[in-house]
């Protein structure tokens, strides 16, 4: 009988934090620090070139107020829109300003 009433004393407890975390997180007790810009630039980056084909290109990124720019030449207009769906998915990116150009 001791031994249930332990095992609900830990599951309470575990619960009723579990239940305080989610309270204070939802009030903004907890901060989750935003990137610089900086620190977005350069993630941005890293996930482009984890593509193979669009770190042959060799784009540069850049971010100012959390709206991230890239720069460089495409060889057709998928590679830009795969850029941009890559640079949307990072968090702290607000929004993706595309200035790939068209290689002649």
């Amino acid at each position: 009988m001791k031994r249930f009433a332990s095992q609900t004393l830990l599951l309470a407890a575990l619960a009723f934090s579990g239940a305080f975390a989610t309270q204070a997180y939802a009030e903004g007790a907890v901060a989750v620090a935003a990137p610089t810009d900086a620190e977005l630039a350069a993630s941005v980056k890293q996930a482009l070139d984890s593509d193979a084909e669009l770190k042959a290109l060799g784009l540069k990124v850049s971010s100012n107020k959390s709206e991230v720019t890239i720069e460089g030449q495409m060889s057709d207009d998928q590679q830009m829109f795969r850029a941009g769906q890559i640079a949307e998915q990072i968090p702290g990116v607000k929004f993706v300003i595309n200035k790939m150009e068209l290689k002649n």
